[in-house]
């Protein structure tokens, strides 16, 4: 009458193992998810940037249109347009010739004096996929369409 139940002191290995596949694989899952979003969120923020200096770039040159000042739409043309922002972007590195992304070492947005070009380095160049070029680039061309009309046109690509 006496039965007796070896009492259980723990996981067998092979649970052990089991638990062990499932948590590496939803991991694995989760970090993939975390980074698509890290880049979803980094492009994002690049958008809103280009989108804040097409703004700014707008609101001067009407100013300087307005004005009759010719002249300083040409210099605006040519300047940094990061300049035209109450607050420079958080990951605005500054001013390089010829950026190299492997030189700079960091992610962010960095003016070319050389092309007069806004260029924006990714965290990761797999994200920006453009069929010409891995970086993002801003720039502000001066047109002069007629004798009496001008333009500031913005190119991103």
């Amino acid at each position: 009458m006496g039965f007796r139940h070896k009492a259980q002191r723990g996981f067998t290995l092979l649970e052990f193992a089991a638990v062990l596949v499932v948590s590496s694989i939803v991991s694995a899952v989760a970090l993939d998810r975390f980074e698509f979003y890290r880049e979803q969120a980094e492009i994002t923020a690049a958008r809103q940037v280009v989108a804040a200096l097409r703004t700014s770039l707008q609101v001067r040159s009407s100013q300087l249109m307005s004005s009759g000042r010719d002249l300083d739409l040409q210099r605006l043309a040519a300047d940094n347009p990061i300049k035209l922002l109450a607050w420079k972007p958080a990951n605005y590195l500054g001013e390089y010739y010829a950026p190299d992304p492997k030189e700079i070492g960091a992610a962010g947005w960095v003016f070319d004096p050389r092309d007069r070009t806004l260029v924006y380095l990714p965290k990761n160049t797999e994200s920006f996929s453009f069929s010409t070029s891995k970086l993002l680039r801003f720039k502000v061309e001066f047109l002069r369409t007629s004798k009496k009309s001008l333009a500031l046109n913005q190119v991103s690509g």
